[in-house]
């Protein structure tokens, strides 16, 4: 995207009684290679995260009082952005320093109201298993989805709970510029996830049936996140 350093980009993070994950969350965003960015978290979890996100530069945090649906409050954290790039950021997912800086780069540089920026392919981190697993082609990522503004208030996220992802392609039909850069994005899956296929499949059987990634996750994340992951796998 040409010019894209004077793009702020505003990055929404919904998250419910995930606070063991909020801290690894806050150092992905932090450490990204794009500064022109802010990340607006909307919480309606049973144990707030406000302390986790105190003073943590560029970061807003946004306290639900019931709760709500997770395209209701991804809504609301667009409501409240200031950026014309929007960027979805999963709670409880991986994103390398660059991934910011490659998903603005893959945009249109005018404002289009038709394409969305998603990656085709990452990487699954399992609890329990050792090692990271490929996912294959064809993926519309919906924990990478980069838009303009202009794409959203043409039609906002459904108020729906699960698959909003899904919904949002369905109901805009956008241009997909897909992402092929697999160690960017790391999709973990730890037990207590909300996607699900919507054809009943079990998720997890699934990935666990994928091909393992020859490399190590050493080799894939920075060394300060190597506990965090380890845990998981084990």
């Amino acid at each position: 995207m040409a010019g894209s350093a004077s793009h702020l980009v505003s990055c929404i993070m919904a998250t419910r009684d995930r606070r063991a994950f909020i801290p690894e969350a806050l150092r992905c965003f932090s450490r990204q290679n794009y500064p022109e960015s802010e990340l607006i978290v909307v919480d309606d979890g049973r144990e707030p995260v406000a302390d986790l996100c105190e003073g943590v530069p560029r970061v807003r945090y946004v306290r639900l009082h019931r709760p709500a649906a997770t395209g209701t409050k991804l809504n609301i954290g667009i409501e409240r952005a200031r950026g014309e790039i929007l960027q979805k950021l999963d709670d409880d997912d991986y994103y390398h320093p660059d991934f910011l800086k490659l998903a603005v780069s893959r945009l249109p540089s005018r404002i289009s109201m038709r394409t969305l920026v998603a990656w085709d392919c990452f990487l699954i981190l399992t609890a329990g298993e050792k090692r990271l697993r490929h996912s294959g082609h064809g993926w519309n990522a919906g924990g990478t989805f980069c838009f303009y503004r202009k794409l959203w208030e043409h039609k906002p996220f459904r108020d729906v709970a699960k698959n909003e992802d899904y919904w949002f392609v369905y109901d805009h039909h956008p241009r997909i510029r897909r992402v092929c850069a697999a160690e960017h994005y790391i999709l973990v899956r730890h037990g207590g996830n909300t996607w699900q296929f919507r054809s009943g499949e079990r998720v997890d059987s699934y990935f666990q049936s994928l091909p393992l990634y020859p490399k190590s996750l050493d080799a894939v994340v920075p060394p300060d996140d190597l506990a965090f992951y380890r845990s998981l796998q084990s």
